[in-house]
Parts: structure tokens; sequence; C-alpha cells
């Protein structure tokens, strides 16, 4: 049998000690738990308040199942002679449909929903008749503005686009 080689007290401190497998510094542990918990807390605070800032966002067109129903609000001016269709922008630019009815959309969401869905009315049929006035469109004069929930029901060929099932009246305003 060999004779194992002798090893002295001083040769054991020159050998440098083994690198740790897979540890990190604490300084790296406390930057990643802080990045996690900022990520965490963003998206809590954007699913609270259905709030839509990148990379937070709810997503709210993919987060539900859909339906056989189609819903959108839309705006009508009432003049003399009925209603009229509201086309935005073209009546209320810059604003466009999309925005303008998110935001009645989260308006209906509120407490107050009756007292600020009645003032955005009014601002939206104020706003029309100053466009009007100064020539930027040329729709009638309206008299007063409704928002509609208009309800279609899916038809593969769509032979109902233009008759919808349904209309709810969700707020009105005169001047």
């Amino acid at each position: 049998m060999p004779a194992l080689p002798a090893f002295s007290s001083t040769t054991l401190h020159e050998v440098p000690p083994a690198p740790r497998a897979g540890g990190m510094s604490q300084q790296r542990t406390v930057l990643v738990a802080l990045l996690i918990a900022f990520s965490l807390a963003g998206q809590l605070y954007d699913t609270a308040v259905d709030g839509d800032h990148w990379p937070f966002s709810s997503y709210p067109m993919f987060a539900r199942p859909r339906e056989l129903l189609v819903r959108v609000k839309r705006l009508y001016g009432v003049t003399e002679n009925g209603e009229v269709p509201i086309v935005v922008p073209r009546h209320l630019a810059p604003f466009h449909e999309a925005r303008l009815m998110t935001a009645f959309k989260r308006i209906g969401r509120r407490d107050d929903r009756d007292a600020r869905l009645t003032a955005a009315l009014r601002w939206t049929l104020e706003r029309y008749e100053a466009l009007r006035g100064s020539r930027a469109h040329d729709g009638p004069e309206i008299h007063g503005m409704r928002l509609y929930v208009i309800t279609w029901k899916l038809d593969p060929g769509a032979s109902n686009r233009t008759e919808p099932g349904e209309r709810r009246l969700l707020g009105e305003v005169w001047r």
C-alpha cells in the first residue's frame, strides 16, 4: 500500500476556499426580492383600480368568455325630428369612440355614476354644438344627448347588423 502524502498545517492554509455552489450575495438577493415585490405591487394596484399601465395591464379584452351577444354604448343626438347617431371622432374631434366609450364605462362603475354621467353627457352635448357652431362638422343642431347600450345577438351572416335587438337608455341631457 503506498504511503499517503503528509500535509502540514501550512499546506491547508494555502488552498483557496471552494466557491459556493448556486449561492447569491446578500445584495443580489435583496435586489431580486425588491424587483419581485415591485412587480407584484404594480400588478395588484392595476387589478384593484382596473388600470391599464404597461406592463401591469389586466387586458380586459381577454378577461371574459365570449358571449353570443354584442353590447356597445352609442351616443345619439336628439333633434326636432328624432334621434341621430353621433359619429365619433367626426362630431366630437379629437376624441375617438373607443376612448370615449371606455370613459363612459368607467363612469358607470362609480358610486356617483349618475351625477358624473350627466356631467359627461352635458359636456359631450356642449362639445358637439361648439364644433358645429365653428363649422368643424356638418351635423344637425341637437337639443339633447342620449347614451344607450345597444345589444345584438351574434348572427353568423351578420344579417341583423342594422337592427339591434335591444336599446337601453343609460342617460340623457337637454339644452
